[in-house]
């Protein structure tokens, strides 16, 4: 479990990596506005996805989060990109140096509206990272919207395809 976890992981990295890069070749990235969806400009989907990997990394840590940190962070683009990228390394960090009974055990958090819950480590892992996946799906509408339409495939594939065959999972 804990290596397909970990290169799950470094997956979300690269992927994060590849949308900062796209965002920073094209003019004003983080402002492109769409009103269609629940985050108005791509500042703020990427400042929720920040948010929520920060945030579950937090609470498997086994601290409390009683709200969103970055969802108001005022600053650059790149700024932004470091927050996120910081992130994603910093998740990857973590797992990386913990146990294999780490992922079956649970964490007991308290969610954003004071909810008590208890979730297996793993589970909440896949959960954060298929959260940052439909987000940056979402970047990826909101640039087509507005005419940037050449953006590369960060799926999932495409980051096995790009690393050795050495690297893989081996059953």
């Amino acid at each position: 479990m804990k290596p397909l976890l970990i290169n799950y992981l470094k997956y979300n990295h690269w992927a994060n990596q590849k949308m900062c890069k796209y965002l920073s070749s094209i003019e004003n990235p983080v402002e492109n506005p769409n009103k269609e969806s629940l985050y108005v400009t791509i500042k703020k989907v990427i400042l929720h996805i920040a948010d929520g990997e920060q945030t579950w990394l937090s609470r498997l840590n086994g601290e409390n989060i009683p709200h969103m940190h970055n969802m108001d962070l005022q600053g650059s683009f790149s700024g932004i990109c470091e927050l996120i990228l910081n992130n994603s390394a910093a998740f990857i960090d973590f797992i990386e140096h913990k146990s294999d009974s780490f992922f079956n055990a649970n964490t007991e958090y308290i969610n954003l509206k004071g909810k008590s819950f208890t979730q297996n480590n793993a589970e909440i892992i896949l959960h954060c990272m298929n959260h940052s996946t439909f987000h940056r799906g979402q970047i990826i509408n909101m640039l087509r919207n507005v005419g940037y339409t050449d953006q590369s495939a960060s799926d999932f594939i495409m980051f096995l395809r790009e690393r050795e065959p050495s690297s893989s999972i081996k059953a």
